[in-house]
């Protein structure tokens, strides 16, 4: 008679983790196996500042506490870092930097977040780059304070037109103080200072061409936009854009020129100020942040000739 053995297990679950039939040696091997995450890549960063970790300690000097600079940079940086991190997955323009994509963005209705999230995370960083532990006073540059009283006058005027320009905004964005070049003279470069403002999440730079957003996303799709860019432009008045004049005679600037270059900016969105100076507290938190601006920095993001006009005795500007 033929007997039929039954095989035996190959191994017994115990409670105290796998168990060998064949001798009493219990593996230390565990009764799940750990979940490894997925690895994403990252490739867009909060960029470090400066006095990133005395900021985090102490708060920005006579401007924002540890707690809000930790809601109006850390936290509201990374979040628009990691939404232009999963706007920009995979795609061909995912290792460029924040300001490009704004300016390959700007006039692309359809990429409407991404140009925002783009955007407002170069400008919040601009804003922050211009603060410090200990801010350099204007009389402390005095090639750039002659330029500024060369256009304004004197720089309580420039405090005065920049604060009142902010304060009077209905809704969040920037100011900015920018150094305009003359695009009608494209050997010499020559300009003046301007100041200009910026809602939501607009970009001070003219080669973004003035976002301009004329459909309804939620009621437009790839064929709508596509007549949308075909069609002819209704208005061509304004200072700026790119039908204006100033938006044709931009092509006269040499490769790898720039029209506008912005020097120093104020952030007016209402989660910057809002802790540490309340809703109704937008005018003080603009006279403090006067008071903290590193003019340093903003010496070192003005162009050359914004002083070398009247250093060659130029007259002044009316």
């Amino acid at each position: 008679m033929i007997t039929r053995r039954l095989a035996r297990p190959l191994s017994v679950l115990s409670s105290s983790g796998w168990t060998c039939p064949s001798c009493s040696k219990a593996s230390l091997l565990p009764q799940r196996l750990p979940q490894i995450p997925l690895q994403r890549r990252k490739l867009h960063h909060v960029p470090p500042l400066t006095y990133d970790e005395t900021f985090k300690r102490d708060g920005v000097p006579g401007l924002f506490s540890p707690t809000g600079y930790q809601i109006a940079w850390t936290t509201y940086q990374n979040l628009m870092v990691q939404k232009l991190n999963e706007l920009t997955a995979g795609e061909p323009f995912e290792n460029k930097q924040p300001k490009d994509i704004v300016i390959q963005f700007a006039r692309d209705p359809m990429n409407a977040s991404l140009f925002n999230h783009a955007s407002m995370a170069h400008n919040n960083h601009y804003f922050f780059s211009g603060l410090s532990t200990s801010p350099q006073h204007i009389d402390n540059c005095p090639l750039l304070k002659e330029s500024l009283e060369h256009t304004f006058g004197s720089i309580d005027t420039l405090r005065a037109t920049m604060l009142d320009t902010a304060a009077a905004m209905f809704g969040p964005g920037f100011v900015w103080l920018v150094w305009a070049r003359d695009v009608t003279s494209p050997t010499v470069r020559r300009g003046e200072w301007r100041i200009l403002t910026t809602y939501l999440a607009g970009t001070p730079y003219p080669e973004a061409g003035y976002r301009h957003q004329g459909l309804d996303m939620n009621t437009s799709n790839a064929a709508t936009y596509a007549a949308y860019q075909a069609a002819e432009p209704v208005n061509t008045a304004g200072k700026f854009g790119p039908y204006s004049k100033t938006g044709k005679e931009s092509g006269m600037i040499p490769p790898g020129g720039v029209h506008l270059m912005p020097t120093l900016c104020v952030n007016t969105w209402e989660h910057t100020y809002i802790y540490d100076f309340g809703l109704p507290g937008k005018r003080k938190y603009l006279a403090d942040w006067w008071e903290a601006v590193d003019w340093g920095t903003v010496e070192y993001n003005t162009p050359r000739e914004a002083w070398q006009d009247f250093d060659r005795g130029m007259p002044r500007r009316q």
